[in-house]
């Protein structure tokens, strides 16, 4: 039977129906043959001070104020800076313990900067840097920074997601010395252009020591970060407070010390970078540190805030 014989309500009904079957078939939004798909993730950063601040305990309140936030916020990734090799061990089994990991064999990785033995971090345990992943985890890249002469060996830890291994979680712990600050970030930009080049979604989170304001960090900041707090920029990533409204461009402080930083703020230097390109949303905030570790459970658990963040980027897979 011809469309043109139907009488006037079927042919209404079933120009209804192609409506509702072309809606459901096509995408919505622009197409192409590359189309790519877009992932929420969050984050969640902390210099723990694991040495300084904890001498290596892992009784002290410190796991379980780790465990406590980490339960509260559910984030898919997890980095944590200045942690001691037996502490990584006892956040493993918290977080196991929890049901976080999907993969409770296969999700953290650990980075030494101080070689075991040494007494002078962590009780002989030595120190390091840590990545924690919800989701099951590859192979790892590890790369030692240009030496400081500082007694700790800087390095970059990455890990890709293994069942999308175009995204890659990194963390990192840069010096202190302000004669290396340069040749360690240009390191580690350049280990991040290289997984941009090939397709791939960096996303990296770490203590700098450097804060957000500084020429170091022009190359990494998108150009269309031009604010009186954050400018000169000429890069290609976002930090993923720089929308932060009480002081745009620089974000919130991730210290609570005498490190005098922008918009009357103290000191910013725990920072979380992802590819501008890729990114289709992000916010991320710094929270007051807790006060529950220690022998009188009134003792700052660490000098830096936990930052946390969410952000969605298009993956390309």
């Amino acid at each position: 039977m011809r469309i043109s014989r139907v009488p006037g309500f079927v042919r209404r009904l079933l120009t209804v129906v192609a409506v509702l079957i072309t809606t459901a078939v096509l995408p919505a939004g622009p197409v192409s043959a590359a189309s790519s798909a877009t992932a929420t993730y969050k984050i969640w950063h902390w210099n723990m001070a694991g040495h300084q601040q904890h001498l290596g305990s892992t009784t002290n309140g410190i796991i379980q104020a780790i465990a406590g936030s980490i339960g509260y916020r559910r984030p898919d990734f997890v980095s944590i800076n200045e942690i001691c090799r037996n502490q990584y061990g006892a956040v493993i089994d918290a977080l196991q313990s929890m049901g976080w990991p999907q993969s409770p064999a296969n999700f953290a990785r650990y980075e030494p900067m101080t070689a075991a033995g040494d007494p002078g971090y962590c009780a002989g345990h030595g120190i390091g840097i840590a990545i924690f992943s919800r989701f099951a985890l590859g192979d790892a890249l590890r790369q030692a920074l240009p030496y400081d002469g500082s007694g700790k060996q800087r390095k970059l830890l990455c890990a890709p997601v293994a069942a999308q291994p175009t995204t890659r979680f990194c963390t990192t712990h840069l010096t202190t010395v302000a004669a290396y600050k340069a040749a360690q970030l240009g390191h580690v930009h350049s280990a991040l252009e290289s997984y941009r080049s090939r397709g791939d979604v960096p996303i990296i989170a770490g203590d700098f020591n450097v804060q957000p304001d500084s020429p170091l960090l022009n190359t990494w900041y998108d150009a269309s970060v031009d604010t009186d707090a954050n400018h000169g920029n000429v890069g290609g990533y976002h930090e993923l407070d720089d929308r932060e409204a009480v002081c745009p461009g620089w974000g919130e402080q991730t210290t609570e010390s005498n490190k005098l930083g922008a918009c009357g703020q103290s000191g910013k230097v725990d920072l979380i970078f992802v590819p501008a390109d890729r990114l289709t949303g992000y916010h991320a905030d710094a929270h007051p540190i807790g006060h529950v570790c220690g022998g009188d459970r009134d003792r700052p658990c660490s000098d830096h805030r936990i930052v946390d963040a969410t952000l969605s980027v298009t993956t390309g897979e």
